[in-house]
């Protein structure tokens, strides 16, 4: 967990301030356990157990090592929809205490979520990338740079019979250029691809996720209903496999 101000926040407008940022390492366990409590809206009506392997979590401050008491929740995995990839979302159970400067947890429950690939999904996307990208530096592009430079040196009247040939380059380039930004909206970011997979619980390939975000639900202002504020950032990679139950 790495927890400060984040862009778009709407914490409190002295909290995290100073750019102090609050470092919080745990290890979970996602079971294949259904979680028979109450699950928030923002996590689905049906949801799986995620436990701390430790009940209190160590971090840094300036005075030195300072634990605080993390409890269990549950888990989901919205598969992938629109183009965009699957997310996993989970909430932890915090105690009080966890603060650095002017940054603090809340105490109460933290709502975790991230962008997630199955090894299928990447090799897919990868191969379809490539291929598509072929395609643009290749006959699509030829026949696009072809057809613009005919109709740009052609004259007046030979410019009407040459502009179907270049509309018509110039709708297949701008389709392969749209089915590329969709296969990039549904794969990892550069940033992502290092991301180590693991196994993952009730999915059926090794699972990577990305940098994921965090944050708490909070009365809306002037009485409102409640919001969702954002509180930092998160990021994983699998330490062994605790168990395979499907």
């Amino acid at each position: 967990m790495n927890v400060g101000r984040e862009s778009g926040t709407w914490m409190p407008s002295d909290w995290g301030a100073s750019g102090t940022r609050l470092a919080v390492p745990l290890v979970v366990d996602f079971k294949a356990e259904p979680y028979t409590g109450e699950v928030d809206r923002l996590i689905g009506r049906k949801a799986m157990k995620v436990v701390p392997v430790e009940s209190e979590a160590i971090y840094m401050t300036e005075g030195g090592e300072r634990k605080v008491k993390v409890g269990g929740g549950g888990w989901t995995i919205e598969p992938p929809a629109a183009g965009g990839p699957a997310v996993i979302r989970f909430w932890l159970e915090f105690g009080a205490g966890a603060a650095k400067r002017d940054v603090e947890i809340p105490t109460g429950q933290v709502f975790f979520s991230a962008a997630g690939w199955m090894d299928e999904e990447v090799a897919t996307g990868e191969k379809a990338r490539k291929e598509l990208l072929g395609l643009l530096e290749g006959t699509i592009g030829e026949e696009f740079k072809q057809a613009s430079d005919d109709y740009g040196r052609a004259g007046l009247f030979e410019k009407i019979l040459k502009l179907p040939r270049l509309v018509k380059a110039t709708i297949a380039r701008d389709n392969a250029v749209a089915k590329m930004f969709e296969i990039d909206k549904s794969m990892p970011k550069k940033n992502d691809i290092g991301l180590k997979p693991g196994k993952f619980p009730l999915v059926e390939s090794r699972f990577r996720m990305a940098e994921g975000g965090l944050c708490v639900k909070r009365n809306g202002k002037m009485g409102g209903s409640e919001e969702y504020h954002i509180l930092g950032t998160w990021g994983c990679s699998p330490v062994k496999v605790i168990s395979d139950t499907m």
